[in-house]
Parts: C-alpha cells; structure tokens; sequence
C-alpha cells in the first residue's frame, strides 16, 4: 500500500506484542487512527511494523517519518 518493506533483522530485535498488547493496539487504531509515525530508512520499516500492519490490513492511513542513519 505504501510501497514500504519489512527487513527480518529489524524485526527480531524488537520482542514481539503479546496477543492482548496486539488487540488493544489494534482497537486504539480504530478508534484514534495511527498516533505515531511509521520510522523508515531508505523504504524499510525500522519501526512501526505492528501498525503498518494494522493501517494496511484496515486500510487506514499513516504518516512515516525518513531516518537517515
């Protein structure tokens, strides 16, 4: 949707969301829409994988944020 992409490294450093942290992200999207700014490096997700899936999959939109590191 966003032509982003998800790097595996990136995501094993960051411990997974338990199934009720994932369910109250999920509803406060709902609600709210996406608070925080998706982190991108060169149009990878170094930050935000959790909420990029839940904007895609509800097609709710998103704002990133470029990092250059």
């Amino acid at each position: 949707m966003y032509g982003l992409r998800t790097n595996p490294k990136f995501q094993e450093i960051i411990p997974p969301l338990s199934a009720e942290e994932y369910k109250n992200l999920r509803e406060s999207i709902i609600a709210e829409g996406c608070r925080d700014a998706i982190i991108v490096w060169d149009g990878v997700i170094v930050d935000g994988h959790n909420r990029f899936q839940i904007c895609n999959e509800l097609n709710i939109s998103l704002k990133t944020l470029e990092k250059t590191f």
